[in-house]
């Protein structure tokens, strides 16, 4: 239909005599719902747009927090000025874990672990392969770890270290296994990279790792069962990981040659085997009333300590060699302001238990390694006042 033919079908139209009056009212009424819909419309814009950004910045906090929570095992690396050890990390012979447990008020996992030669800057030109593991601690309760509520130093709050099952705890650890603890506070966090001899040797073995509040690993915190596997005693803080390593790459050779090298006692034993090993050793010192030879044992008069053994009286000698030298650099660093008489007291009074323990047969000598590569030593409890401890607990 052309416009022409429009215009007349439209003037040929017969209007009802209210038709106009009923048309305003008609386009009235459109008018008003279409400025309300004009008002509703852009709320509900607003209101969605809104919703959107609130979304978005909630995403981001998100992400943002996420993004500071954890440093990666490569990461750790890196913080310490290891790049070899970082490209490991991120390698495809690492093993990335991130397996969380809790130890008291501390929330601890460990990222991952990686062994193989030269991947450190410390071990570059070295043929010995090592193991590396990175874990992480914070608070629970996300109060942040600092300087003022959390010791980062090895040993301090925590001791990171390998335990394998069916050898004693007191043999097989970090001190034993040549390790060290590097180890710094970042946002909040506590980090840990610890490096020991490769624990795959061990591979055959359940290897564990084991973060715990104390100083090296015995009887006292951590018992055996018959199959010879490990468990943290409940009075200790801490947790236990086992490690998931290739059972092909164990070395019994290497193993015996640790074992051979280092002298260190490799039969493993039980609460109910402690025990019994007290008694024996009770009834054997009953009957050694004069200095001599008993079994392989030679035995000695010391003025104001007894009967006790050479290995003993040598031991303790050693040890007051050792403490006459700590003691008077401890009394520099007092001097230069750098030690507190507090801690300078604490120290010097800890060295005297340790050696009053040597004498009366309650501890023995080790060698611990400092994050400088010094040696000091240090005394542990002996396997005669462990086995009595395990004796008092069944």
């Amino acid at each position: 239909m052309n416009r022409q033919d429009y215009r007349a079908a439209f003037d040929a139209v017969d209007f009802s005599a209210d038709f106009e009056e009923r048309t305003l009212q008609k386009l009235a009424a459109v008018r008003q719902a279409s400025e309300k819909e004009q008002i509703i419309m852009p709320m509900n814009r607003v209101k969605k747009t809104a919703l959107l950004i609130a979304a978005a910045v909630a995403l981001l906090a998100v992400s943002v927090s996420a993004a500071v929570v954890w440093l990666t095992p490569a990461q750790v690396a890196e913080e310490l000025d290891n790049p070899a050890l970082a490209a490991a990390f991120e390698g495809k012979d690492a093993i990335v874990l991130n397996e969380t447990q809790t130890a008291g008020d501390y929330t601890v996992t460990l990222g991952g672990l990686v062994s193989g030669t030269g991947l450190s800057r410390w071990y570059e030109d070295a043929d010995e392969t090592r193991t590396y593991a990175v874990v992480s601690v914070s608070r629970t309760d996300g109060t942040p770890l600092t300087e003022d509520n959390y010791d980062i130093s090895a040993s301090g709050t925590f001791t990171v270290t390998p335990l394998v099952a069916g050898y004693p705890p007191q043999s097989v650890n970090i001190f034993s296994l040549d390790g060290s603890c590097a180890s710094f506070l970042q946002d909040g966090q506590a980090y840990y990279l610890m490096d020991t001899q490769s624990v795959e040797m061990f591979a055959d073995h359940t290897v564990y790792l084991a973060v715990y509040q104390g100083f090296v690993p015995s009887y006292s915190m951590f018992s055996a069962a018959e199959d010879g596997t490990l468990a943290m005693r409940e009075d200790v803080v801490g947790c236990m990981f086992t490690l998931p390593l290739d059972v092909n790459k164990a070395d019994p050779e290497a193993v015996d040659a640790f074992f051979q090298e280092t002298g260190l006692f490799r039969e493993l034993f039980t609460d109910e085997e402690l025990a019994a090993r007290e008694e024996e050793t009770a009834q054997e010192d009953a009957r050694i009333t004069a200095p001599g030879t008993y079994g392989s044992v030679e035995v000695i008069e010391v003025p104001g300590h007894g009967l006790v053994t050479t290995m003993q009286a040598q031991a303790a000698a050693e040890y007051e060699a050792f403490m006459e030298r700590e003691t008077a650099r401890l009394e520099q660093e007092a001097a230069a302001g750098t030690l507190s008489k507090a801690d300078y007291e604490a120290a010097v009074q800890e060295m005297a238990d340790s050696l009053a323990g040597l004498w009366d047969g309650t501890r023995s000598p080790t060698w611990h390694a400092n994050p400088d590569d010094t040696e000091i030593l240090q005394t542990q409890p002996s396997a005669a006042a462990l086995a009595e401890q395990a004796g008092s607990m069944g």
